[in-house]
């Protein structure tokens, strides 16, 4: 195998941003605070047309701050299964939009018809989920290479913890999010991954490849986060799209000839077999195909052998001039 060296160089990125908490830390609010700053950025730098897609999982929740900020919205229905956000995300590259906030992005993961269903649905077994695993990673594929910015909400593991106020003396219960409610890990394929408090909906960054909030402590996620995520994610000198989706293209045309070939060699069989109840010599078909066909450099009349379809259908045709008239 031979590997390709190239100097290292920064390019141009589509962020895609994730944020945890808990129900009421304010993950609908902050993600479109953060999608606005963007626009805002990108209009600066040139673009004259910016425009935010939400998908709304949440009911009506989506809706509660159009008067607040500029957004379209579309509202994702069950079964929500992973190829539906797959194909929202394709949409949203398609229709034009620059930036998709996906809200939430945990009914892929536990909503009806999403992947623990699926997977209760195919046994529930550990083997049961060779069938969604697969389902899922192209969801993960779709957010990653997607030549657009996303910012996904993830509902947080509630867990509780007793605290006493230090001046009255009352021990109160507190709401943390652990972890989002996604497959475990789901929150590191991300950029930038927030977890937001459910009280002060102050954010925490869990983690930040871009280094310019690692060292900011609780915040509270503004316009002036998506600003700076832009000004970061544009200060390279282009966009190489991702090689994966090259790749599983060309599995799909190998397989495809892979089809074409192993349906050449069937045809190949019946036809010495249709040759040889008409009564043509096994020999006269085995150097006819020779004739047409060489393995490792010689002769071969074992046509099982042919690794290409033009071979297959160069032999097929120079067997077809013994049929019988």
């Amino acid at each position: 195998m031979s590997f390709k060296v190239k100097k290292a160089k920064r390019e141009k990125i589509f962020v895609k941003l994730a944020l945890m908490a808990p129900s009421g830390g304010g993950k609908t609010y902050s993600s479109l605070r953060i999608a606005t700053g963007m626009v805002e950025e990108l209009k600066k730098q040139g673009k004259d047309e910016v425009k935010i897609l939400l998908a709304n999982t949440e009911q009506k929740r989506g809706y509660y701050y159009a008067n607040e900020f500029d957004y379209d919205i579309v509202d994702i229905e069950a079964p929500h299964h992973p190829e539906k956000y797959v194909d929202l995300i394709n949409f949203a590259v398609e229709e034009g939009y620059d930036i998709l906030i996906l809200d939430s992005s945990s009914h892929e993961w536990e909503g009806k018809g999403g992947c623990l269903e699926l997977h209760a649905q195919a046994g529930g077994t550990y083997q049961a989920w060779a069938k969604v695993t697969p389902r899922h990673n192209k969801f993960i594929e779709a957010i990653a290479d997607s030549p657009i910015h996303i910012i996904a909400t993830m509902r947080g593991k509630d867990q509780y913890e007793m605290e006493k106020d230090a001046n009255s003396g009352k021990t109160n219960i507190k709401k943390l999010g652990v972890g989002a409610k996604q497959r475990e890990g789901f929150e590191y394929e991300f950029t930038c991954t927030f977890l937001l408090d459910q009280k002060t909906n102050m954010a925490d960054v869990q983690k930040d490849n871009t280094h310019l909030f690692e060292h900011e402590g609780s915040v509270l996620l503004s316009e002036a986060h998506g600003k700076k995520l832009i000004q970061w994610a544009n200060s390279g000198e282009g966009y190489t799209p991702p090689v994966r989706k090259n790749i599983q293209e060309q599995e799909k045309q190998e397989k495809t000839e892979e089809d074409r070939l192993k349906n050449a060699k069937k045809a190949i069989s019946d036809l010495i077999n249709e040759l040889t109840g008409g009564g043509i010599d096994k020999k006269v078909i085995a150097e006819k195909i020779k004739a047409n066909f060489t393995n490792k450099g010689k002769p071969s009349a074992n046509f099982n052998a042919i690794s290409d379809v033009d071979t297959a259908k160069k032999v097929y045709k120079a067997l077809k001039e013994l049929e019988v008239k």
